[in-house]
């Protein structure tokens, strides 16, 4: 099975969007059509909100200070994704710019960071990590941005919780990670540790919360966003979406 043919350049924006319609982009995605990606008057592209489907769009005026748009069918209908948290510790800016952006191609809803023991540094530049995001989403063809969540201290953030979390420890006083997966079903969240790791109390704490789960990945001490990515892997592949067949562009 081949899919409907759709364009290959995507864009978020932020504005409603409704068939017929006439839209002047904003600076930053006009700046991308115009200067990087050198689109001219006539091309097509898709337009996503997060919020609605996705509609098929001809640039109808390329100007040196926007692009004007108008919008088509609908090449996608929208389907929220499955409710998914990273619970995370920040870490350092190019290390966790890889784990947001590969956390978004892995379907995560909502980014938690969480304030640890063992965090190095609480401070994030939130709106660089919403655009990277956003590149991601556009390139996996996902129809929705991940949410960002203040930063708050661990307990806050466990005991506020609504839902079971998986999360992954390094010490063999847990079960492998599949075998657990196997068995609990659904997640509402996935947590990860700082650099360094979760501290002894923190371990012991977690460990008494029961809608907290341990889980161990395995051998080897993998670095923060090196475990965030394989749990969230195996989790979609377990539990998640990847069980849906995937609809690939091609011949027709």
């Amino acid at each position: 099975m081949t899919k409907p043919k759709r364009p290959t350049v995507r864009v978020f924006v932020e504005e409603d969007l409704a068939e017929g319609q006439s839209l002047i982009l904003p600076e930053g995605p006009s700046h991308y059509l115009r200067n990087v990606m050198r689109k001219s008057e006539g091309a097509e592209i898709g337009l996503f909100n997060g919020r609605s489907p996705e509609f098929r769009t001809t640039l109808s005026k390329v100007g040196k200070k926007a692009v004007e748009v108008e919008v088509h069918d609908v090449v996608l209908p929208f389907e929220p994704l499955q409710p998914l948290t990273l619970l995370f510790s920040p870490i350092k800016r190019t290390p966790m710019e890889l784990l947001i952006a590969k956390a978004t191609e892995l379907g995560v809803t909502a980014f938690q960071p969480v304030l640890m023991d063992h965090t190095q540094s609480e401070r994030m530049k939130t709106d660089r990590l919403i655009s990277i995001a956003i590149e991601a989403a556009e390139q996996c063809e996902r129809l929705t941005i991940p949410d960002f969540l203040d930063p708050l201290p661990m307990k806050t953030v466990v005991e506020r919780f609504d839902g079971k979390i998986g999360a992954a420890f390094e010490t063999s006083a847990f079960r492998p990670a599949r075998e657990v997966l196997e068995g609990i079903g659904t997640l509402g969240g996935l947590m990860i540790g700082p650099e360094g790791g979760f501290s002894p109390n923190e371990l012991v704490w977690l460990g008494n919360q029961g809608h907290v789960c341990g889980l161990s990945l395995g051998p080897r001490i993998l670095k923060a966003e090196t475990a965030g990515i394989a749990l969230l892997s195996l989790y979609q592949a377990l539990n998640g979406d990847w069980s849906k067949l995937p609809d690939f562009r091609g011949p027709e």
